[in-house]
């Protein structure tokens, strides 16, 4: 008996190893033969048939499971057999928790969440209401007008429509992008599509409870909605926070990471449906869409591979899907007694015509609010998006987990299979094949005109490169006997052609009806004198010196013909000019954000920015893109200026011992992302310069915009070199850290590309080779992270730089007199984030503001900045008939420290003697900026401190002290600050503060029993200062790169032509550390800053 049983045994684990092998066997040639007809697919038919592979895989499965069912008895002899049968009867488990978590991670992790945050308002009114309205219309149709033998209840019909509600965009989205459709519109049926399936899935599994189990109660279906679609999202981020935490601190392995990724998709799906009972999909999702905001925490040399990882596996999983839906529609339809009738295809046709009604229904219906959303979506394109509800393989695998439950009866299940397994059928052959065409007839494939103009302006330039290098290699001797006709058909001209026809285009007509104009026509003479204005002597008043900064728009260049060697005037006759120019001004901002946010991947890839400054500066410029913007580039950076508000919080509790360390600490990392994240934005004028430098076509578009576009670069880059003059000046440790860091990243990424070159030459062995990069990459990544790894421990516990002592008001004073002052203003230290007022023009005040660290602008004169040394409001403080600021005040792109100081503070300050002069300069300076500018309207505000400084007469005349007289010669001013003085010849008296100016000699005396402040100076003073700073201004140059010192690197890299070796990706990036030997136009410091620092020590 016993021999029995293990005989029975051994023959039971036989079969079920061959059961095992049978089924690797079939999905193995499955794979194969899929693979064979991809290929077959794209050589031969790609341009001729718009069908979807996935119908090409299903018909491939369904032609496997014919032939299989219709050979008779060979089943138990034949492995291919056994293993086709096997699937057909697959567990649906299976299908759940091995196909399912790679689709959903997939879709969410590759998914581009700047867009979807931008849309994330528009995809949930379309989604959820789309879903609920869609469900609702297909349940009443198959309740009440489905034949009478069905009998579906509402459960059951509920479920069929939210079967049905699921939406695929792989193959409509694939489509878009090839026919060069709208990027927003694509990304919008995406996201649509992503929330689609975490809402259906919610709902599926809901109602399959409720079908299976009938004491399923109203109470438990409103908490398991609740728990779903609450804890599910919520489980998804946090678990998507500990991944990014984990692979942040992993540094180019490749073999970890990517099974990182692959495992925790398993592993967050299981946990969440099987331990916690919430939606695992919509955990899945929320932890896909974090990680992908986070996308930058995979390694520089694994984004590139796990890219590659996941789209293979992707594509795997769509053939196994489709083929195991193929063989189960065969066994269900072929060769076996059946339910359905020919009836059922008029149904399934009927159902296919009502999805698309409501899928229209919907869009129509919920149209204003789509525009009410911002999203700009026109009606060409809402017919493009409600055609695009193709059903996939969301439905399939679905339809799939109802057909294998053998808890439902076969009928139902049979028709579930069948109706469902028809529409995604003809969803993707009808939709599929027609919407490339239906694009194409609606005119979205070939993009605005404006894009049009610049697409135009491309392919000119590449044209006439093509043609500079053809002469060059005619002129070559080693190419003397090539056949120049056969190689017409590899010219520009040709490809021309062929884009035009896949595309259905005329872009090869309008190239040759244009006239050619070759880089060397072009005036590189007119390009570098419009480049950089700023530094002709007509601007160079522009900045001013010392702590005062004004620049004047004014001075700025307008003229639209500055350009004019190489302009090239396109026809607008056909279109509304206001319009037109709107426009193409949005279209060139949009390409130069996007060249910005390339070259800030440059940046990471070459060391010198951290991922999360990456991150920051990527969502920034796909917000600037969506506004269309520059300047709200920029806004959106000075926001990540401010202190977040638990820094806030510590900064107020910094007295404490051990906070203050903590505060130091958290207050140091968040200067440097400052820093990084201003340096990184100083490069905006390269780029566009660069832009006209290397292809001067591009200024054929539209001169004027052009020229308007630089000159928006030029003054936020100013805006960017003053917040980056400031770091430098008032946190000199900060900065100090972060060049050093970025030193030694470069010096790295040289010694990786000697390392290279040494091992291409032989010089090291493949060992050597690999253990000497990783050692340079494993330095790299410490310093990447080393304000958490503690690189700089002994920086952060030496003390910071005292703001106090940076105050030039202290200067002169003794020990004593510093300590005293240092402690009592520290009591009265405030801090102001970018954007927060210190002082509102009208309202009482009785306080002033001694600026320790940052820039504060006025409001009513956005050119003048002030800084560290500068009191503001002190001449409504020292006024004491009004206490009213004149001026509003606020902090403008940097963090500002200030002291407040009132009255008592401020007699302190005028009764020492040394302070006394600086201070009454300081009130002077306001007092003729806010009521005597228009006297000597030529000097700015930085001209006039220079003035009082240096060449104006100070006058002081104590009480009870002797007479003082003041002697005036012709064409001399007098600004009494405050007393009275009386003139000799008429005895005219004349109160403070008063400004006068004088055409003979003239004499004042002071009243003895009053204080009297007061300045003189001659006209010729004011000229001489006026010329002075002028040219002291050009400190502040903004130079060409050319004419920058050799030894004189730039912190960001510029465009320096080799770029063959950067490939920006989606997941972006490069896999070799070659392109880092080709950085001779990477600048370390920018010059301007360079020049002040060294000007003011």
């Amino acid at each position: 008996m016993e021999v029995i049983n293990i005989t029975s045994l051994n023959k039971t684990a036989n079969n079920e190893r061959k059961s095992t092998g049978s089924i690797i066997l079939v999905l193995s040639f499955a794979i194969l033969i899929s693979c064979l007809c991809k290929i077959i697919f794209i050589k031969f038919l790609r341009h001729k048939v718009n069908l979807s592979f996935n119908i090409i895989v299903l018909f491939l499965g369904f032609l496997i499971g014919i032939i299989a069912t219709q050979i008779k008895g060979g089943v138990n002899e034949d492995d291919f057999l056994r293993g086709e049968l096997q699937l057909s009867k697959i567990s649906p488990h299976l299908i759940y928790y091995i196909f399912l978590p790679l689709i959903i991670f997939d879709s969410s992790f590759n998914t581009n969440v700047n867009i979807v945050k931008q849309q994330f308002i528009t995809t949930c009114l379309v989604a959820v209401p789309g879903v609920l309205i869609s469900t609702g219309i297909i349940t009443l149709f198959v309740v009440y007008l489905f034949p009478s033998d069905y009998q579906w209840s509402w459960r059951t019909g509920l479920l069929f429509g939210s079967i049905l509600s699921t939406t695929d965009p792989v193959t409509i989205v694939t489509l878009l992008q090839d026919c060069g459709a709208s990027h927003s519109l694509s990304s919008l049926i995406e996201s649509e599509s992503l929330l689609n399936d975490g809402l259906v899935f919610m709902l599926f599994s809901i109602l399959d409870r409720m079908i299976v189990d009938s004491s399923y109660t109203i109470r438990q279906i409103i908490v398991d909605i609740f728990r779903q679609s609450i804890g599910g999202p919520l489980f998804g981020i946090i678990c998507g926070f500990l991944c990014v935490f984990v692979l942040n601190r992993i540094n180019n392995e490749l073999k970890i990471e990517i099974t990182i990724t692959f495992g925790m998709t398993y592993f967050i799906f299981y946990i969440a449906d099987a331990a916690l009972g919430i939606s695992a999909v919509l955990s899945l999702i929320s932890m896909g869409l974090y990680m992908a905001k986070h996308k930058y925490c995979i390694s520089t040399n694994v984004q590139l591979s796990m890219a590659g990882a996941w789209e293979i596996i992707t594509f795997v999983v769509n053939i196994l899907i489709f083929t195991i839906s193929g063989l189960i529609l065969a066994h269900s339809f072929v060769g076996i007694q059946t339910n359905l009738t020919s009836r059922d295809i008029g149904i399934a046709l009927v159902l296919y015509l009502l999805i698309h009604v409501s899928r229209a229904l919907i869009v129509g219906v919920l149209y204003p609010v789509i525009t009410w959303s911002g999203m700009p979506l026109n009606r060409k394109e809402c017919v493009i998006f409600a055609w695009s509800g193709l059903r996939g393989r969301t439905a399939t695998i679905l339809v799939l987990l109802i057909y294998l439950d053998s808890e439902i009866d076969s009928a139902t299940r049979e028709r579930f299979l069948f109706h469902i397994s028809l529409i995604v059928l003809f969803t993707l052959i009808i939709n599929g094949a027609s919407s490339k065409f239906l694009v194409k007839m609606l005119g979205l494939h070939k993009g605005t005109p404006e894009s049009q103009s610049v697409l135009l302006q491309a392919l000119k330039h590449m044209r006439s490169q093509t043609s500079r290098q053809i002469n060059n290699m005619k002129e070559d001797i080693n190419f003397a006997n090539v056949d120049w006709k056969i190689l017409n058909n590899y010219l520009p001209e040709k490809l021309l052609e062929e884009l035009d026809e896949e595309r259905d285009t005329n872009i090869h007509q309008k190239l040759c009806v244009t006239p050619t104009q070759t880089h060397d026509d072009l005036s590189l003479e007119s390009i570098s004198i419009y480049s950089d204005p700023l530094q002709n002597q007509h601007y160079s008043d522009q900045i001013s010196i010392d702590s005062i900064y004004q620049f004047d728009l004014d001075s700025l260049p307008n003229d639209q013909y500055i350009l004019q060697p190489f302009i090239e005037q396109i026809n607008n006759s056909d279109l509304d000019f206001e319009c037109h120019e709107m426009n193409m001004r949005n279209e060139i901002i949009k390409r130069f954000l996007t060249a910005m946010s390339v070259d800030y991947e440059k940046q990471w890839y070459l060391g010198m920015i951290r991922r999360r400054t990456l991150r920051i500066l990527i969502e920034t410029i796909e917000e600037a893109k969506a506004k269309l913007s520059l300047k709200r580039h920029w806004q959106l950076l000075v926001e990540h200026f401010c202190m977040p508000l638990w820094l806030q919080c510590f900064v107020k509790f910094h007295k404490i011992k051990y906070l203050n360390i903590i505060t130091e600490k958290l207050l140091f990392n968040h200067l440097i992302l400052t820093i990084e994240l201003a340096l990184a934005f100083h490069s905006a004028k390269s780029r566009l310069e660069n832009m006209l430098t290397k292809f001067p076509e591009f200024a054929n578009i539209d001169n004027y915009i052009i020229n308007n576009v630089l000159n928006e670069a030029k003054m936020l880059r100013v805006r960017a070199s003053l917040v980056l003059h400031d770091l430098q000046h008032s946190y000199k440790k900060c900065w100090t850290i972060e060049m050093t860091k970025r030193c030694a990243q470069m010096l790295l990424k040289y010694e990786s590309v000697a390392i290279v070159q040494l091992y291409e030459t032989g010089m090291l062995n493949e060992n050597e080779y690999t253990h000497i990069l990783k050692l340079i990459q494993k330095k790299l990544f410490h310093l990447e992270h080393c304000y958490f790894m503690g690189v700089p421990k002994i920086h952060l516990n030496q003390e910071q730089d005292s703001p106090f002592d940076n105050l030039s008001l202290f200067v002169n004073l003794t020990e004593d007199e510093k300590v005293y002052f240092k402690e009592l203003l520290e009591t009265r230290h405030r801090w102001f984030q970018p954007g927060e007022i210190l002082l509102r023009q009208g309202y009482m005040t009785t306080e002033a503001y001694l600026i320790i660290r940052g820039i504060v602008e006025c409001s009513e004169d956005l050119l003048t900045c002030y800084r560290s040394g500068h009191i503001i409001g002190i001449d409504a403080l020292f006024d004491k008939s009004s206490s009213v600021s004149n001026r509003t005040y606020r902090a403008e792109s940097s963090i500002v420290e200030a002291y407040t100081i009132d009255e008592s503070i401020l007699n302190m300050f005028l009764s020492n003697v040394k302070m006394t002069r600086l201070i009454y300069n300081e009130i002077a300076l306001h007092m003729l900026i806010n009521m005597y500018q228009q006297p000597i309207h030529l000097l700015n505000y930085a001209q006039i401190k220079v003035l009082l400084d240096e060449y104006a007469i100070f006058y002081q005349n104590e009480i009870d002290h002797d007479l003082m007289t003041i002697q005036l010669k012709r064409n001399e001013r007098l600004f009494l600050l405050v007393g009275t003085v009386q003139r000799e010849e008429d005895d005219y008296f004349m109160d403070g503060p008063q400004l006068v100016t004088v055409n003979q000699l003239t004499s004042f005396y002071c009243s003895l029993d009053k204080l009297c402040i007061a300045y003189t100076w001659t006209l010729e003073n004011e000229q001489e200062c006026l010329q002075i700073v002028r040219s002291f201004t050009t400190s502040f140059r903004l130079s060409d790169s050319s004419q920058v010192k050799a030894n004189t690197t730039m912190i960001y890299p510029s465009y320096s032509g080799y770029t063959t070796e950067f490939t920006p990706q989606y997941h972006s990036l490069i896999q070799v550390a070659r392109s880092a030997a080709l950085m001779s136009n990477i600048e370390l410091i920018p010059m301007e800053i360079t020049d002040l620092y060294h000007e003011k020590t």
